[in-house]
């Protein structure tokens, strides 16, 4: 635990502070995608603002992807649409990670992902589940090593099976309540006629003792097909859920005991055709608004929808965004970015796969992702410009990345917050040193530290619900030293994290702003 350092006059109330072991210092982030064909865009830069890369995808499916605060470190897609399943697994260099191709999953669109191994800085966990036979059947993770080999990396264990059921089509990861471990969630379909309807979601836990079940749940409307897709909001704290016969549901999240508290039903599945055929979601960043994108195999339009959550009647808020009539938009997955805006991907459905190296096969609806601008804003205010951020050299399909919210931390005040240990007049003495109090009388948070390893890094502000209230970089002065201050006029009173994070360090500590 670093050294705390008490002023009296200018401390009110001082929780705690506290430094995250070793191991699980790494700062994994959501900020380079690949998917589509050689796309890639990244908000690793300076600016933070979207830059293109090549990648060295050509998959018309979902695709996964991981970075941390260096960039990226490595991304998964199908390679070709052919047998057997060949998932490959790029490292950040854009070469095939040693060991790294023939990996399960990657068939459909939200079928896998990258989870830190929280017991190991140098291991990732890729999960994959089976939605077809082909793929095969089953819950499958590979393990990563992406430090070995001059940080080229190398997959050291591959395809380990944990059940062999038919996955519906939308895996998902979300932090723990204390930070460090994950919980996975995922739903099963009934193959191969998809006619026994079926509401079990199964829980497992990532810790660092390993992988294991935690929990089957059985809750909410029951459903029989076995392509949908689940997101969670920014918080963690809610998920939807939607299938492609109509169905939407709200589920609120225990991330401390991984456990389906509740449920708000918004739609149910259609029983007969033409169905509407959800195939996304995205929660807005303050969590108030879910997008939902429909996908048209007929003659009508496309849509893209969006629901008021804070409405009394939430399925009577539904608005259409936009609606594509032309039949060779195949609209398809959404994703909440790093800038805070939705994006959309689609494919241009005029053409064959895979698309020809052609001029004529760049095109408005592939070379462009659409982008919803404002997302937090009602209706027409949220911005949606169609097909406005251009992909340079790279073209989409259905998919972008199927990657979890890395950076979403503990749940402050939670009873699982392993932030809150008690502070002692004798703490050891430790490598970190770290102070910040409250000067009520200039309205400002002062933040020193000392013996900092890394050199550049972030200084941030949450409040107890985990939202970023302020945000700046920050350059550790020579010798590992840092002083700065949070203005914070217009933030009103309670309980606030101070975060000081570099490339090697993390420490955070709860004040009192009164």
């Amino acid at each position: 635990m670093p050294k705390l350092i008490i002023n009296n006059k200018l401390f009110m109330l001082v929780f705690s502070l506290f430094s995250l072991n070793t191991n699980c210092l790494a700062q994994f982030n959501n900020k380079v995608w690949a998917f589509g064909d050689s796309a890639g865009v990244s908000w690793a830069n300076s600016s933070s603002l979207p830059i293109n890369f090549i990648s060295n995808l050509n998959c018309r499916n979902g695709t996964a992807s991981i970075s941390d605060s260096n960039g990226l470190i490595c991304y998964a897609g199908l390679f070709n649409n052919t047998l057997p399943i060949n998932v490959c697994i790029w490292n950040k260099y854009n070469t095939l990670m040693q060991n790294g191709d023939y990996n399960y999953g990657g068939v459909w669109y939200h079928v896998n992902l990258f989870i830190p191994d929280p017991g190991n800085d140098s291991i990732l966990y890729m999960f994959g589940i089976g939605v077809t036979q082909s793929n095969p059947y089953g819950f499958y993770y590979s393990t990563i090593n992406y430090k070995a080999n001059n940080d080229s990396g190398i997959v050291i264990q591959k395809n380990v099976q944990l059940n062999n059921f038919p996955a519906f089509d939308a895996l998902m990861a979300v932090q723990h309540g204390n930070g460090r471990d994950w919980w996975l969630i995922f739903q099963r379909w009934y193959a191969p006629n998809g006619l026994t309807p079926t509401n079990d979601f199964f829980i497992y836990s990532i810790t660092p003792s390993g992988i294991s079940q935690a929990n089957v749940q059985s809750i909410g409307s029951t459903h029989s097909t076995n392509l949908g897709h689940l997101c969670f909001n920014s918080l963690g704290s809610q998920f939807a859920n939607i299938s492609i016969r109509g169905m939407i549901e709200l589920y609120n999240f225990d991330r401390c005991e991984g456990n389906i508290t509740s449920i708000v039903p918004i739609e149910q599945e259609v029983t007969a055709f033409p169905y509407p055929i959800y195939f996304s979601c995205a929660f807005s960043l303050d969590g108030s608004k879910l997008y939902v994108s429909e996908y048209s195999q007929t003659s009508a339009p496309s849509y893209l929808y969006q629901f008021d959550l804070n409405a009394a009647n939430i399925s009577a808020s539904k608005t259409v965004i936009d609606s594509f009539v032309n039949p060779d938009i195949g609209i398809n997955t959404l994703k909440l970015a790093p800038d805070s805006k939705i994006y959309l991907a689609s494919a241009d459905e005029s053409l064959f796969w895979p698309y020809p190296d052609t001029i004529t096969a760049y095109t408005t609806i592939n070379n462009n992702l659409s982008v919803i601008n404002y997302p937090d804003s009602l209706g027409a205010a949220c911005d949606f410009q169609p097909f406005s951020f251009n992909l340079g050299t790279g073209r989409s399909y259905y998919g972008l990345p199927n990657n979890p919210n890395y950076e979403l931390g503990a749940w402050v005040g939670s009873p699982c917050d392993t932030l809150t240990v008690g502070i002692t007049e004798n703490d050891e003495k430790e490598d970190v040193f770290f102070q910040a109090w409250y000067n009520p009388e200039w309205n400002m948070i002062h933040v020193n530290a000392a013996k900092l390893k890394g050199k550049i890094g972030m200084l941030r502000l949450f409040d107890v619900e985990g939202r970023v209230v302020y945000e700046r970089k920050m350059e550790v002065i020579a010798s590992g030293y840092f002083t700065g201050e949070i203005a914070v006029n217009g933030i009103t009173a309670g309980v606030y994290i101070v975060s000081l994070v570099t490339e090697k360090d993390k420490v955070q500590g709860k004040i009192l702003k009164y």
